[in-house]
Formats: structure tokens, C-alpha cells, sequence
């Protein structure tokens, strides 16, 4: 039996009806203290968030009427609105939309054509701050790591906890840790030690100054 999801506000961003009924339905259902609602475009979206911006999640479909495509609104909601995690999702088979999320620094990546216990069950990882993609569509890693992340790589160097860093970024405290396990996956370290001892001495960050 799938538990009730966590409580947080989620907002949805499909314009088929059928699909966007369906999956509210479903997640009604197993709701517990999950707020849901959707819009039909990437502007009604940016509309309500910029109406009411403590949206906890945005899921986006990629293929979006308008000018502006589901990555391109998750892409300006990072921009605009950092502590929200986002999400895209796609019917697409595209192993580089995968791809081109985690860039981006969204929390995952759901196909349309998981099952509604996969839906949900991915959907409770993400609300807990932990990233998901399928298998699937895993890269190998790119060479070094992106100004961000060598910024809280840095922090962390200097003693600073996950929630000093979010709140000194601007950030949520899940996008910090969702960072920081792309950072020791990119160094295959363990622990933020290993993680700060291999990214100096790649030259990646610099330790903080004693004097």
C-alpha cells in the first residue's frame, strides 16, 4: 500500500486534459497533506507562481502549447524562483531531456509511461528532497563541476552545515543536497571530506584561507 505523500504544494503543467485529470486524480488519492493543482501553460504557470510563490514542486510536461517548452519554464523557474524543485516529465524516449534536467538542477525526471506505483513512489523521493531519474537514462559524468557547485563545495570546506548555505544562496536546503550527491558522484567520494580533499586537488575549489 503507497502511504500518503508529505505535505507540500505541488503545481502540474500539462495541457492534455485527459492526462492532466488522471494524474491529479491519481494523486489526489494518495494525497495525505499534498496540495495539487495544474495549469495548461509554461505562462499560466510563471503567472501563478509569481501570484503565490511558495510552490514546494513544479511538474512540467515538455511538450507545452506557447512559446515557451516544459524545460524552458523549469529552467526560468530556477532563475526566478531557486527554492522550488522541479521536475520535468515527458512521454518523449529521449535519453538527453534526462540529461539536459539534471543540468539544469531538477530534482528528476518522470516518464508518462511509469506506472501509477513508480509515479508515486518517485514523486515521494522527490518531495523528500532525494533526486530520481530512471536508470535508464543515466549519463556518464561530465568532466568537472558547475560554478554552483563548487561554491557549496567551498562552503562546506569552511564548516558551514546544508541549511547556512541554503540560506546564505537563496536556495532550499534539498537543492544544496541534491548538489552536493551530484558533486561526489562527478569525484566518486563518500564523504564531504573526500569530496573537498579530490576537488582541490583537481584544482576545482579553493580552501578557505587560515589567515
Amino acid at each position: 500500500i503507497q502511504p500518503p505523500l508529505p505535505a507540500a504544494r505541488l503545481l502540474i503543467v500539462e495541457d492534455h486534459p485527459l492526462y492532466r485529470d488522471g494524474l491529479l486524480a491519481m494523486l489526489q488519492r494518495h494525497a495525505g497533506a499534498l496540495r495539487c493543482d495544474a495549469v495548461d501553460r509554461a505562462d499560466h504557470a510563471l503567472a501563478r507562481l509569481r501570484r503565490q510563490p511558495d510552490i514546494d514542486l513544479l511538474l512540467a510536461d515538455q511538450h507545452l502549447p506557447g512559446a515557451m517548452d516544459g524545460m524552458s519554464l523549469l529552467e526560468q523557474v530556477g532563475r526566478e524562483f531557486p527554492t522550488a524543485a522541479r521536475v520535468l516529465v515527458s512521454g518523449s524516449g529521449d535519453p538527453h531531456l534526462a540529461a539536459h534536467a539534471r543540468r539544469a538542477g531538477c530534482l528528476g525526471y518522470i516518464p508518462k509511461a511509469l506506472e501509477p506505483p513508480q509515479w508515486l513512489a518517485a514523486l515521494a523521493r522527490i518531495l523528500g528532497g532525494e533526486p530520481w531519474f530512471p536508470a535508464s537514462t543515466a549519463t556518464p559524468a561530465e568532466p568537472g563541476i558547475t560554478p554552483r557547485q563548487a561554491l557549496i563545495l567551498e562552503r562546506c570546506a569552511s564548516g558551514h552545515a546544508n541549511r547556512d548555505i541554503a540560506a546564505e544562496l537563496g536556495i532550499a536546503e534539498r537543492t544544496v543536497k541534491y548538489h552536493l550527491q551530484e558533486t561526489y558522484a562527478r569525484l566518486e567520494a563518500g564523504t564531504r571530506a573526500e569530496a573537498v580533499a579530490r576537488a582541490v586537488a583537481r584544482g576545482w575549489i579553493r580552501l578557505p584561507s587560515s589567515g
